[in-house]
C-alpha cells in the first residue's frame, strides 16, 4: 500500500510526549464511591466498568486509573498529524506526510536506480496521470492493419503504431502488453505509445485517492472529472447501447452508464437494491448529467451496511416535510396533523429515492380534486430530483376508480402493470396512494395481493371504516402504512372530505403549491354536500383566491361528474386540469364550463322528468317520507346521468318540496344492486346506512349482501335472486327506526 498509517502514531496523528497531573482527580489517583460522572467523561453511563462492586469509601479515578497522572500529547513529526504517510511503493521507504489530494504512488530515489519500473493504471486513473516516457502495462484492445491498440484501464487507451511495434509475435486482443508513453494529448483523449522491450521489472500500481462524491454535488461544470459514488441501485435498463443503472445515496439520484456489448447486460451480478461503488467520468445524457462506468463493485458486510444507514438518515432527513400548518382553522386536522405528516413524509420519500408512485382516486368531484391536488404537489418534485425528463410520465400515474372502493378489477390491473414494467424497464415497485377510497374493510381483500409484492400505501380517505378493532385503530389499518381519516378522530365526520384532506397533504408534500391548488377543497365539499365548518372556511379562500362563489363551484363539481361518466377509466389529463381551473387559463376554464353545464343539466332535468312518476313516494308510520324507484327500468340506459347520479337528484326534488330538515330517504334499486340516500332529517332517526347493511346481513346471509358509503349516502350490491327479500328487510329496517330527538 502506497499510502499507509503512519508507522511512528499508528494512524493516530498524535505521540505521548509527557505527562501531566490528572484533572479529574486532582493527582490523588482516586476519587469519592460517590463521584457523578460531568462533562468531562460523559461517554460513560456509570462506573461499573472499573470493576467496583463493594460499597467503598473511594474507587480508582476512571480518568487516569489510578496513575494520579494522565498522558500529554503532540503532533506526530513523520506524519504532521494526519495519520497517514505516503511511502515507496517497493521499498516502503517513507517520503512524508501525506494528506487528500496529494500524490499517491512514489517510488524513492534508490529503489528507482535499482530496479526498472513499469507502471499499472489503476480504474481511478485517467490520462492526465500518465507520464511521458513511463513504461506500462496495457492490455490489447484491437488490432487494425495501421497498429494496435492498447488500453491501459477501462478509460485510458492509446495506439501502438505498426512501425513502433517490435514484432516476432502475434498481437491479439486480450494480450499483456508493454509500452512507453510517447506523447499524450488530454484535450483529446489520445496518448501515442511504442512497444517497450523492457525485462525484469517492478511493477507499481498507479492509483488515485478518490473522495466519495455525493450525488447531491454532481455539476455540469465537473463534466469529464473522474468521480467516486456509494449508493443503492434502484433501477436497471438495458438499452440497445450501454446498461443502465439509476442510483441514490440521498442526496439525489443520477445514471450510471456501462458497456459491455450493444444490448448486453453490463455487470450481471449488480441487482436493484445493491449497495455498491462506481468509479467513473461525468458526462452527459440528454443534457442531464450521467456517469460513464469505469469500475462497479457490490459492497458487502459492515462497509454496505454504514453506506445503507447513511442513505436512509439522509433519506428521513430530506423526506421529513416543513410544517405549513393548515389553511383553515380545525380541531381534527389538527389531530389528524402526525398522520398528515406521516402520509407526506412517505411520498416524499418514494420521490427522493426514485420509486414511482401510483394514485388511484374515486372518480367523482371530490376524488379528481383530491387525485390533481396530489398530483400538482408530487410532479414537480419528481421533474426536480430526477435525471429523467420523462420522469413525470415514467414514476407518476394517476388512475381514477369507478367503484367506492379499491375492487379486485383494479387491484389486479395495477399489479399486472407494475409487475410487467418491473421485468421490462427495471421499475421499482411502486408506492400506492388510495384517496377519497381504500379506507374501509371492504378494501382488505385488495391489499392482501398488492402488499404481497411489498407495495406501500399511503390511503387519504373520509369514509367510515366500518370495523374498528380499538378506539383509535380500524381493521383495515392492519393492511395499509399509512390511513389519514377523521374517523380516527370523530366517528361519523366524513363531511371533511378527501378533497379537504389531500389537499393539505399536498401542502406539507410540497408548500410551493399552495396557491394553485388551495380553492380545491371547496370543490371536494360542494360536489361532496359538505357542511362541515372547514368546508365554509374553504368557501371563502376558493372565493379570495379564484373569485368562485358557490354557484361556480357547484357548476365545476357537475362538470366534472359529467365529464368523468365518459372518459371512463381514464384520467382526464389536460381537460380536468381547464375543469379544476389549475392551469392559469381562466377563459379557457369559463369556456369548458359554460359549454358542459348547460349540457349536464339537460340531461339532468330530462332524466329527472322522466323517472319522477316512477318514484313511490310513502310516509311510514314513524314519519319517515320514503322513496323508492326501480332504477333499472325507469331511467336511462347507458348513459348519463348514472344510476347513482340520478338517485341523487330524486332524492333533492322531494328535499326541495319538502324541507332540507324533513326526514327523506330514497331508495333507488336495480337488479342486484341499491342506491340510499338520506336527508338531513333523518339524524333525528340516527340513520346509518353503515349499521343498516350488518343487520340485512344477519337476517339474509343468503343474499351476499355487500356495500357501505358514507353514513347518509351509500349502495348495496346482493344476489338478483333474493331482490325482493332483500329489498322488503330494507323496508322493515327503515320501519324500525324511532326518532330520537
Amino acid at each position: 500500500m502506497v499510502v499507509k498509517d503512519c508507522p511512528e502514531c499508528h494512524g493516530t496523528g498524535k505521540v505521548k510526549v509527557g505527562e501531566k497531573e490528572c484533572p479529574v482527580c486532582e493527582g490523588w489517583g482516586y476519587v469519592p464511591a460517590d463521584f457523578k460522572v460531568g462533562e468531562k467523561l460523559k461517554g460513560y453511563r456509570n462506573l461499573d466498568y472499573i470493576g467496583v462492586e463493594d460499597e467503598v469509601d473511594e474507587i480508582p479515578c476512571p480518568e487516569c486509573h489510578g496513575k494520579g497522572v494522565v498522558p500529554v500529547y503532540d503532533t506526530c513529526p513523520t506524519c504532521g498529524g494526519t495519520g497517514r504517510v505516503l511511502a515507496c511503493d517497493i521499498c516502503g521507504k517513507v517520503k512524508g506526510p501525506w494528506e487528500p489530494g496529494m500524490e499517491t504512488t512514489w517510488v524513492c530515489p534508490d529503489c528507482m536506480r535499482k530496479y526498472k519500473v513499469v507502471y499499472v493504471l489503476d480504474k481511478t486513473c485517467d490520462v492526465e496521470d500518465i507520464e511521458i516516457g513511463g513504461v506500462y502495462k496495457g492490455t490489447i484492445d484491437r488490432v487494425e492493419r495501421f497498429g494496435v491498440f492498447v488500453k491501459l484501464n477501462p478509460h485510458v487507451r492509446g495506439l501502438i503504431r505498426r512501425k513502433d511495434l517490435l514484432g516476432g509475435r502475434d498481437y491479439k486482443p486480450g494480450d499483456g502488453i508493454l509500452v512507453q508513453v510517447l506523447d499524450v494529448k488530454p484535450d483529446r483523449g489520445e496518448v501515442d505509445f511504442i512497444e517497450s522491450a523492457l525485462k525484469h521489472y517492478k511493477e507499481v500500481v498507479v492509483r488515485k485517492e478518490l473522495p466519495v462524491t455525493l450525488i447531491g454535488d454532481l455539476r455540469k461544470d465537473m463534466a469529464g472529472q473522474t468521480v467516486r459514488l456509494r449508493g443503492k441501485v434502484t433501477q436497471i435498463q438495458v438499452t440497445g447501447g450501454p446498461t443502465v443503472f439509476t442510483i441514490t445515496d440521498g442526496t439525489g439520484i443520477t445514471w450510471a452508464a456501462a458497456f459491455e456489448a450493444p444490448g448486453v447486460r453490463a455487470y450481471p451480478n449488480i441487482n436493484v437494491g445493491d449497495i455498491v461503488e462506481i468509479i467513473g467520468k461525468i458526462a452527459f445524457h440528454s443534457g442531464e448529467i450521467q456517469i460513464e462506468t469505469s469500475d462497479m463493485a457490490r459492497l458487502w458486510g459492515p462497509e454496505a451496511a454504514e453506506v445503507k444507514r447513511r442513505i436512509e438518515e439522509e433519506l428521513d432527513r430530506r423526506a421529513q416535510p416543513q410544517d405549513v400548518g393548515f389553511l383553515v382553522e380545525s380541531e381534527v386536522l389538527e389531530a389528524l396533523k402526525p398522520k398528515i405528516m406521516k402520509a407526506a413524509s412517505t411520498i416524499r420519500r418514494a420521490i427522493l429515492e426514485g420509486r414511482p408512485i401510483l394514485l388511484r382516486h374515486h372518480a367523482d368531484a371530490d376524488g379528481y380534486t383530491s387525485g390533481l391536488a396530489l398530483e400538482y404537489a408530487i410532479v414537480p418534485l419528481i421533474e426536480e430530483i430526477s435525471p429523467d425528463s420523462g420522469a413525470r410520465w415514467k414514476l407518476f400515474k394517476r388512475r381514477p376508480s369507478r367503484a367506492p372502493f379499491y375492487e379486485l378489477e383494479d387491484v389486479l390491473k395495477d399489479i399486472i402493470f407494475m409487475v410487467e414494467d418491473h421485468e421490462r424497464f427495471g421499475d421499482p415497485l411502486p408506492l400506492l396512494v388510495i384517496v377519497d377510497n381504500g379506507g374501509t374493510s371492504e378494501d382488505i381483500p385488495a391489499y392482501k395481493r398488492i402488499r404481497a409484492f411489498g407495495v406501500p400505501i399511503v390511503v387519504i380517505d373520509h369514509h367510515d371504516p366500518r370495523e374498528w378493532v380499538s378506539e383509535d385503530k380500524a381493521k383495515v389499518d392492519d393492511y395499509v402504512d399509512v390511513h389519514v381519516n377523521p374517523h380516527h378522530i370523530k366517528r361519523g365526520y366524513y363531511e371533511l372530505t378527501a378533497g379537504m384532506l389531500a389537499t393539505e397533504v399536498a401542502r406539507f408534500i410540497n408548500p410551493e403549491v399552495e396557491d394553485k391548488i388551495k380553492h380545491l377543497p371547496a370543490i371536494a365539499g360542494t360536489g361532496d354536500r359538505s357542511k362541515a365548518p372547514e368546508f365554509y372556511q374553504y368557501l371563502e379562500i376558493a372565493k379570495k383566491a379564484k373569485g368562485l362563489d358557490e354557484e361556480d363551484l357547484k357548476k365545476i363539481a357537475e362538470v366534472i361528474d359529467h365529464e368523468a361518466y365518459f372518459w371512463k377509466f381514464m384520467d382526464g389529463h389536460g381537460i380536468i386540469d381547464e375543469i379544476l381551473l389549475l392551469t392559469g387559463n381562466l377563459q379557457r376554464h369559463r369556456e369548458l364550463i359554460n359549454a358542459i353545464y348547460p349540457e349536464v343539466k339537460e340531461k339532468q332535468e330530462k332524466a329527472l322528468r322522466a323517472s319522477l312518476p316512477h318514484v313511490k313516494s310513502v310516509v311510514l308510520p314513524n314519519g319517515i317520507r320514503f322513496n323508492t324507484i326501480d332504477i333499472e327500468l325507469f331511467a336511462p340506459k347507458f348513459s348519463y346521468p348514472s344510476p347513482g347520479k340520478l338517485s341523487g337528484l330524486i332524492h333533492d326534488h322531494f328535499k326541495e318540496k319538502y324541507g332540507e330538515d324533513a326526514p327523506i330517504l330514497t331508495l333507488a334499486y336495480g337488479p342486484d344492486f341499491a342506491v340510499v340516500r338520506a336527508a338531513d332529517g333523518m339524524a333525528a332517526y340516527s340513520f346509518d346506512l353503515n349499521e343498516i347493511i350488518p343487520k340485512l346481513q344477519e337476517a339474509l346471509p343468503s343474499a351476499g349482501i355487500e356495500g357501505g358509503g358514507h353514513s347518509y349516502a351509500g349502495s348495496i350490491k346482493f344476489f338478483e335472486g333474493m331482490r325482493k327479500e332483500v329489498l322488503e328487510e330494507f323496508a322493515k329496517q327503515v320501519v324500525k327506526l324511532k326518532k330520537t330527538g
